[in-house]
């Protein structure tokens, strides 16, 4: 009885080891929907320049849908934060502990599944939103400003 309740267990888990995948993100670092892409996919960006970093959105939408997000930031010397990945460093200053990219995948994610529009702001430019709070408490008000400029296009 015991070796049948094993190997059932043990089956089970090697099943759920060969499940989807899937996290979210594109090979480029985008939030992604599950949605394919079709030709009628329409890719916008937007740049916005301050403090001498640049942030950049793009949008692919089909149709009116959104289906995929990304957003970075670009440093006065060229890097880009979500290249330096864990080598920027934010982690250990973070109160949710993640690092920058991280909290961006989140939004991107957030923005992917609720819309720019519904985020709201405090004055400094973090999230209102408790849901979105919960993953992103970087400042936004730039990025979300990017995106919706780029979903205007």
């Amino acid at each position: 009885m015991n070796k049948k309740f094993f190997l059932g267990a043990l089956a089970l888990v090697m099943l759920a080891g060969c499940g989807n995948a899937n996290t979210g993100v594109d090979e480029e670092g985008a939030a992604a929907s599950d949605a394919p892409a079709t030709a009628d996919a329409k890719t916008t960006s937007a740049e916005i320049e301050q403090d001498g970093a640049t942030t950049k959105a793009e949008v692919t939408k089909e149709g009116d849908k959104v289906t995929a997000v990304s957003i970075d930031v670009i440093d006065e010397e060229g890097l880009s934060k979500k290249d330096l990945g864990d080598d920027y460093g934010m982690k250990a200053a973070s109160t949710i502990e993640k690092e920058w990219y991280e909290q961006v995948e989140f939004l991107e994610n957030y923005i992917l599944e609720n819309g720019v529009d519904s985020i709201k702001m405090t004055d400094d430019g973090k999230a209102e939103n408790e849901d979105l709070k919960s993953g992103c408490t970087i400042s936004i008000k730039t990025m979300v400003d990017a995106v919706k400029e780029a979903e205007a296009k």
